[in-house]
């Protein structure tokens, strides 16, 4: 569904944002056939994600084209900021980190600028990248909930796996929060993905309610503290939560807002092909298989 204020047709985004790590770990825990190079490398995900790049014929025709990758597990400022932040997810092994590798690899190839970093993550390079490329027409290329922070007049956000297709006003229509407010949203109810705790008993039901009744935290607090009615279910108990807990959500905002400051480089446009090395480094790392859709893209085949 789109709302009558989209900002910008998606087909004419000029730049477009990709969260390979979001793209990588889509096939890499996917059921799907192994692929095992030479090298004794599994390559199962860096072929899925190699084939997803060459299938999206939207970036070869974008001015800007930026693959960000995650890096800072164990490195990264959130951790300086809370040592249990992140602390649910295995470090990456070596397959992980050899495929990357290789997948940045292929995106330099393919002309696009690639981003990673150890203190920020690809959510927060993707914000910086946005704000460097404004006014452009950017399309963000994920399904991280974290990244709806970022919609606005000149940004909006593609499901990498349904394809559905998000703005500022489709956000406010059926989740009931505007774009800014999405860091509170996860910052009350908590983030299992980033082991990140929330405020009990404050689920997405009752979080949307308080950030629609109050709009942000200072607000809700004070609503809170001055007894006021919070029109949510369990209000006695909320409110007196709420109070204990008040330290939390300062902390757990510093977790959920992307930082639009990330150092990053200069995004240049989007460079030509090169479809010679690709090809080789393809049969070098045992993504043989990919030739033909090579083939049909640097022929402007259809998919």
């Amino acid at each position: 569904m789109k709302t009558s204020n989209t900002p910008f047709e998606v087909k004419n985004a000029s730049a477009h944002l990709i969260d390979m790590s979001a793209v990588f770990f889509r096939y890499y825990f996917a059921q799907g056939l192994e692929r095992i190079n030479d090298e004794g490398w599994d390559v199962s995900a860096l072929y899925g994600s190699a084939r997803w790049l060459l299938s999206q014929t939207a970036l070869f025709e974008a001015k800007f084209v930026v693959a960000a990758f995650d890096e800072s597990l164990y490195t990264g400022f959130r951790h300086q900021i809370d040592e249990d932040y992140k602390a649910n997810r295995a470090p990456p092994t070596e397959d992980i980190i050899y495929q990357f590798e290789c997948l940045k690899h292929i995106c330099e190839c393919l002309g696009f600028t690639v981003l990673a970093s150890e203190v920020f993550e690809a959510d927060d390079l993707i914000a910086a990248a946005t704000q460097q490329l404004s006014p452009n027409a950017c399309l963000i290329h994920s399904r991280d909930k974290d990244l709806r922070q970022l919609l606005g007049p000149s940004v909006m956000m593609k499901d990498i796996m349904t394809d559905k297709e998000w703005c500022a006003d489709l956000l406010l229509h059926e989740e009931g929060i505007h774009p800014e407010q999405v860091p509170l949203l996860l910052a009350l109810m908590g983030d299992a993905s980033d082991n990140i705790v929330g405020v009990p008993r404050v689920g997405i039901k009752t979080a949307t309610t308080l950030i629609r009744n109050f709009s942000d935290w200072p607000t809700i607090y004070s609503a809170a503290e001055q007894g006021l009615p919070l029109l949510v279910r369990g209000e006695k108990a909320i409110r007196e939560l709420l109070l204990e807990f008040s330290e939390l959500i300062p902390h757990n905002l510093s977790l959920t807002r992307l930082r639009r400051d990330a150092d990053i480089m200069p995004i240049a446009p989007r460079s030509e092909v090169q479809w010679d090395e690709l090809a080789v480094f393809h049969q070098i790392v045992g993504l043989a298989g990919l030739s033909k859709l090579v083939a049909k893209r640097q022929g402007n085949g259809e998919f």
